[in-house]
């Protein structure tokens, strides 16, 4: 790790720790901005930070840390379509969103068709779920189902609707967002056809990635809290942390946080420069349902040896075991990475 990564690293944790666990956007997103963490992936020629996809999942991380509430991941995505997109006055759209303009993105695949026939304009129907802050965001970046088109959407206009969804993990803020043929100037089509293909996989991959490293950064703080617990615990007038099966367990839920969070560093070595290709996308989706399964394990594990406070709504334990649930189904779902992954087990096995 760069020693320039390592500061704003360690600025984040600070932060985070300030602000207290599930901050609330109103809290953590203006000193997001103010010390530029949105910039992190930017590219250094468009005012950025060039720290690339290792850079935000580092920060990706120490969020999951604290089960922030921003919508980071969101605006990353949107940050990296214009960073790799054609436009002229990109760098002044990236301006713009890093300093304070929120834009958004679905956190899982968008249902939606996007008519390109017209001359001027474009039209939009469908749904798009799981969009984080969608209320408060200037603009939507969206694909439609058939991976050919990628746009910005301005999100104050006629034809769209929003339904906020009701999770149990209530410090990501969700909502539906309906559009009924929405028309949207051509100027903002980012990419279409094979470029847009390929800008998609990019981001899908991206996506994967930052969740996963926000559920590695969640399972190892609910995991410090667990062991914080059980020296501190007593029953038979011993601490807890002395029984060795206690120790065990923890033990184990440090082995499949260590192996998802190398899953992911050995993925980010390897292949960050290629974030666009199949077997990169497919690598993330490991490297995703690896850390969100360990994140769901270490959370059940958490809330037993916790004991009864931990079943306490006063007790943080179940905001963890909460993001878990909703973690597994967001980006590429837990259950379609394990179709996917066994699919090309088969087929490398058989070729």
């Amino acid at each position: 790790m760069s020693e320039y990564l390592q500061e704003i690293r360690d600025s984040v944790r600070q932060v985070v720790a300030d602000s207290g666990l599930a901050a609330g956007h109103e809290t953590v997103w203006p000193l997001a901005v103010e010390l530029g963490w949105l910039l992190t992936s930017v590219p250094e020629e468009l005012g950025g930070l060039d720290l690339g996809v290792a850079g935000t999942s580092e920060l990706c991380q120490e969020l999951g840390r604290g089960l922030t509430e921003i919508p980071f991941i969101p605006a990353v995505l949107a940050l990296e379509a214009l960073s790799h997109c054609q436009w002229s006055d990109r760098a002044s759209w990236i301006e713009r969103f890093t300093t304070g303009e929120l834009v958004s993105a679905p956190l899982v695949e968008a249902d939606l068709s996007i008519d390109r026939s017209g001359v001027d304009q474009v039209l939009v129907s469908g749904s798009a779920t799981a969009v984080q802050s969608a209320e408060e965001a200037s603009h939507l970046l969206l694909w439609d189902s058939s991976s050919e088109c990628v746009l910005l959407i301005p999100m104050q206009q006629p034809g769209l609707e929003f339904i906020k969804q009701s999770t149990w993990d209530e410090a990501r803020r969700l909502y539906d967002v309906i559009f009924n043929e929405v028309a949207v100037d051509s100027s903002l089509v980012l990419a279409t056809d094979e470029v847009a293909g390929k800008l998609i996989a990019r981001l899908r991959t991206l996506r994967n990635f930052s969740l996963a490293a926000d559920a590695i950064g969640a399972s190892s703080a609910l995991l410090e809290l667990t062991v914080e617990h059980l020296q501190t615990r007593e029953q038979f007038g011993r601490p807890l942390a002395l029984f060795q099966a206690l120790k065990h367990r923890c033990a184990d839920m440090k082995t499949v946080i260590a192996g998802a969070e190398a899953m992911l560093q050995d993925c980010l070595r390897k292949f960050a420069s290629q974030l666009g290709e199949d077997v990169v996308e497919l690598k993330s989706k490991t490297a995703k349902y690896l850390a969100s399964t360990a994140f769901l394990q270490v959370a059940e594990e958490a809330l037993q040896l916790h004991g009864g406070i931990g079943m306490a709504d006063e007790h943080p334990c179940h905001l963890f075991l909460k993001r878990s649930l909703l973690s597994e189904h967001l980006a590429t779902s837990d259950m379609t990475c394990e179709v996917d992954l066994a699919t090309s087990f088969l087929v490398g096995t058989e070729g």
